[in-house]
């Protein structure tokens, strides 16, 4: 059985759904656009409503490799045979009309010719070794049905349709979608501009020789790849040491060009942290701390137009401040429409204790039992330090604010890191 702290108090916290929809409420999404080759739309926002600019098919096609024939032409009490008149491929329609009493090789993607009414697959007939006739059986032409296995034209876009809407991040079916249009770009909004910064004495890069008392810095290779999966454009400041001359003009700096700033470490209450106090002093500060664990000392403020994060120092409070908190704000930056977690229903592996009051998300791994269906397993320690849990998980346990405990068995929501962008 684990325990939380017990020595906290959330009364005067803000809960995360205040914080996030306060948060919300003072962010205007950028509205830049530029216009971008397919290739380079993934993962990119949408930034205007896209309407078809053709049928798709375009034309009536088949949905088989087979032969198109007239189901008029078919006995129903004895074998059909057909001369095969000629052929139709993908790309090389058959030309003319296709005479009665006769079938068309077809291939599937090919338009249909003119006459034909259905598609017979080509494994449900016998077929002279010279291709000079088909056979067809009763019992198969009695199945087939007016326009079997044809796709009709606009079955499955038709022009001045709206395909997609502005605000949607692109995925790889909404940029082939647009491609199949014959669409060559796209308009999209622009890349939000975010610098990362991690602050303290104690931090060193990887690669360097680490002095006594110093730790390798971790936080801004979480920080950044996340963003990068947002598509953000992301400018790196490096490492900030405790040092107020530091600090201040590399923040005056970074806001003065960058839609937001991200920062790790220095927004507690300890003497060395002085990012909190920087922030108000060039700009201002819209809250401080969350009733949340882990992240309890998110701060939110903004220095000139330039929205300020400051996430905690702690590794695994950095990544999940980040996916609960800044994630949809950073959405909404974007143009994009923020979106709540996915969250799953799974039974307890586990047993916790902990204080009411916080919002709380332990490291969890989901698997599927045979007999009780999906079941998640927690991290065996609970210490915001412990970068190691975020690779072993694969998802989030979230304990609302008036959860007191986990018996195993009980229902817990699971939130797997595939819905928060983290594949």
């Amino acid at each position: 059985m684990r325990h939380a702290d017990c020595c906290d108090t959330a009364d005067h916290l803000l809960t995360l759904s205040a914080a996030v929809t306060a948060a919300l409420h003072t962010i205007q999404p950028i509205c830049e656009t530029e216009s971008v080759p397919l290739f380079d739309a993934y993962g990119r926002v949408l930034a205007a409503d896209v309407a078809a600019r053709l049928d798709a098919p375009p034309g009536d096609n088949s949905a088989m490799d087979g032969f198109a024939v007239y189901l008029a032409d078919l006995s129903l009490e004895i074998p059909t045979r057909l001369p095969i008149a000629g052929q139709a491929l993908a790309g090389h329609p058959y030309t003319g009309l296709v005479p009665r009493g006769t079938a068309a090789r077809i291939t599937t993607g090919a338009l249909i010719p003119d006459g034909p009414d259905a598609v017979i697959m080509q494994e449900q007939c016998r077929i002279d070794p010279d291709e000079a006739w088909i056979d067809i059986e009763p019992h198969i032409a009695a199945r087939l049905k007016l326009g079997e296995n044809i796709r009709q034209r606009g079955e499955d876009v038709q022009a001045g349709t709206r395909l997609l809407l502005k605000g949607l991040r692109l995925r790889p079916q909404d940029v082939a979608l647009a491609a199949g249009q014959g669409m060559a770009t796209m308009a999209v909004i622009r890349r939000l501009r975010v610098a990362v910064a991690s602050t303290g004495d104690e931090l060193h890069e990887p690669g360097e020789p680490l002095p006594p008392g110093a730790i390798y810095e971790s936080n801004r290779y979480t920080l950044i790849g996340l963003l990068q999966r947002l598509g953000c454009a992301v400018t790196d400041l490096g490492i900030l040491r405790d040092d107020r001359a530091v600090i201040l003009p590399a923040l005056r700096e970074a806001a003065a060009t960058h839609d937001v700033l991200l920062t790790s470490g220095g927004v507690s209450v300890g003497t060395a942290d002085l990012v909190k106090d920087v922030i108000a002093e060039l700009g201002h500060i819209e809250f401080w701390q969350l009733a949340v664990k882990p992240g309890k000392p998110v701060t939110f403020g903004r220095i000139g137009n330039c929205q300020v994060l400051g996430l905690p120092g702690n590794p695994v409070s950095v990544m999940v401040s980040f996916l609960m908190f800044a994630r949809p704000l950073l959405l909404k930056l974007m143009g994009a429409e923020p979106m709540e977690p996915v969250r799953l229903q799974a039974a307890a592996n586990f047993a916790f204790r902990r204080k009411t009051g916080r919002r709380e998300w332990l490291r969890a791994r989901l698997q599927l039992a045979p007999e009780r269906g999906p079941v998640v397993d927690i991290y065996p320690t609970n210490s915001s330090g412990a970068l190691s849990s975020l690779s072993w998980a694969d998802g989030l346990v979230e304990l609302p604010e008036d959860c007191a405990g986990v018996a195993p068995g009980d229902a817990v929501d699971y939130l797997p890191f595939s819905g928060l962008g983290v594949d």
